[in-house]
């Protein structure tokens, strides 16, 4: 089987884990999850109490990712930050986009606190994965998949297909220009004040 490295990325709570999973199985690729990785290979440098999460050291996890692909040579990558795989050896990086209303939801169904819901639905709105892969990767390679109000199994036929080229490779999700999600988002930001 040819060599294949893909990494998912998305805000949390996109579904990256659940559809990575979907699409490991589906395309024989071994997954990997950054975030286990990094805690069980002890890649973090502190806990950061301002914004309730590890930092990563990822100049030891990027040497990490690059000995794992050398060796199982079909991977996929998860993880909201996973545009730390070397350019050299990644083939696609897929972001997961999720209307930032329904990532809301998402995350305080889960029981997240306020600010941590606000600081990812910002980041969502803004679009921070995909304007981080694309400044680690040649735009080509980056690719964007909406998630919003799509079933399991379209989601993964949809990443699957653009993985495999059936589908094009493309940037193009704008929560930006939806008024009525930046107002939500704005309303969710006036609420922590």
């Amino acid at each position: 089987m040819e060599k294949l490295v893909v990494a998912l990325s998305g805000t949390p709570g996109t579904g990256k884990s659940v559809v990575g999973e979907h699409l490991a199985k589906l395309l024989e690729m071994e997954p990997v999850e950054l975030s286990v990785i990094a805690i069980e290979g002890r890649f973090l440098t502190r806990y950061d109490d301002d914004r309730l999460s590890y930092v990563v050291d990822e100049a030891g996890l990027r040497n990490y990712i690059r000995s794992l692909v050398l060796k199982k040579r079909r991977v996929l990558i998860i993880g909201h930050y996973s545009e730390i795989v070397d350019d050299d050896i990644l083939d696609k990086i897929v972001v997961l986009r999720l209307n930032p209303v329904e990532l809301a939801q998402r995350l305080l169904n889960r029981g997240w606190p306020l600010k941590k819901v606000i600081e990812n639905v910002e980041a969502e709105l803004l679009g921070i994965c995909t304007n981080n892969a694309l400044s680690e990767h040649p735009s080509e390679k980056v690719c964007e998949v909406d998630v919003t109000g799509k079933k399991m199994d379209e989601i993964v036929k949809e990443v699957a297909d653009v993985v495999t080229g059936l589908r094009p490779c493309r940037v193009y999700v704008d929560w930006l220009n939806d008024e009525k999600v930046v107002s939500y988002v704005l309303g969710l930001e006036a609420s922590q004040l």
